[in-house]
């Protein structure tokens, strides 16, 4: 009998020292690669053509840290040889450095910094290949993928079923801010189940006003964006996705010289599925539209993507896949086979 309490305070003592062991701040590296051996087999640009080689498309270099129970930060470089070339080398600049303020309210975050925006975070993790594409409103500038100002993330109950999203902030993205003017966005996102979840998207970016030269006036030229997204999922088995915008900018499109400014209106759909065949495969296709102004015909184009991901290990793939970009404009297209390799660590 005297074992057993002398086992109970030992248990009951270790309990209270856990409960009473003090915080310690720490913090980790992470961070992946991506790009491709790819080959242009035809491009618009016809000087593009039959190029091809190595690249890397994106480099990540993350580092999380922990400053206190309720406080986190993230600092994360990025390099890329597609778009961020400097003096004919890898161009390197700050992707993200934000300051995470947990539970600042019941159910709310804060977050300031340089952070990623609202628009298509939910519907990029949902895809899952930006290694392969950006999802369509990133890939044609619609919105910025990242955004200096401050959010507002939380669940409107408990169970989260219900989130929102709120951000404001310079719309230079990672650029420092050159003008007074900024931008609004809220996303309101919905799991009804496990499997099945929708997001509604909003932004307001306010722009300088705009003279037209028709009638002298200067007119404004702020931007609305509305935008959706659809996805039915389950994990590490299927994922079928839908996403769509409609994005108006006022007074930026003239028909011709003899008339005033008129609003731009442009749209795109993208429909992605991806489906594991086995542990280490996958099928993957998107097929995606763009038309960057409802009042000019043949100015749209579409994409397609179809690959296969194998997986040798958890955080490797490697993906052969068909990048086919085609112009309604005159009826070109880019053509590019390519092997994509991805990795995490």
């Amino acid at each position: 009998m005297r074992k057993k309490y002398i086992v109970l305070l030992f248990l009951l003592y270790g309990s209270l020292a856990a409960q009473d062991k003090p915080f310690v701040p720490g913090g980790k590296f992470s961070g992946l690669m991506f790009g491709d051996y790819f080959y242009n087999v035809n491009q618009r640009d016809t000087t593009k053509k039959d190029l091809n080689g190595f690249q890397f498309r994106r480099i990540y270099f993350t580092y999380d840290y922990t400053i206190a129970e309720n406080f986190n930060t993230r600092f994360r470089l990025e390099a890329d040889q597609a778009a961020n070339a400097s003096n004919g080398k890898i161009g390197v600049f700050v992707k993200d450095a934000y300051l995470q303020w947990k539970t600042i309210f019941q159910g709310g975050d804060l977050f300031f910094g340089i952070s990623p925006t609202p628009a298509y975070d939910i519907s990029e993790g949902a895809w899952g290949y930006r290694s392969l594409e950006k999802t369509t409103m990133d890939l044609r500038g619609i919105v910025p993928s990242r955004d200096f100002g401050f959010d507002l993330k939380g669940k409107f109950d408990e169970g989260g079923t219900a989130s929102y999203w709120l951000k404001f902030a310079n719309n230079s993205a990672n650029s420092p801010e050159t003008d007074k003017y900024k931008r609004y966005y809220a996303n309101v996102q919905f799991k009804l189940t496990s499997q099945f979840q929708f997001t509604v998207y909003g932004d307001y970016d306010t722009r300088a006003n705009k003279l037209d030269s028709f009638d002298k006036q200067a007119k404004s030229n702020d931007r609305f964006t509305l935008a959706g997204f659809i996805n039915y999922a389950e994990k590490d088995k299927y994922s079928f996705g839908v996403e769509g915008f409609y994005q108006t900018i006022q007074n930026n499109f003239r028909s011709s010289s003899t008339v005033a400014l008129q609003d731009q209106k442009a749209s795109g759909i993208s429909v992605f599925a991806w489906y594991a065949v086995s542990n280490d495969i996958r099928l993957v296709g998107r097929f995606d539209t763009y038309d960057p102004n409802g009042d000019l015909d043949k100015d749209g184009l579409s994409l397609l993507i179809l690959a296969i991901d194998y997986m040798p290990a958890k955080n490797a793939h490697c993906m052969p896949n068909l990048y086919l970009q085609s112009y309604q404009n005159n009826g070109a297209s880019d053509v590019v086979p390519r092997i994509t390799f991805y990795y995490q660590f």
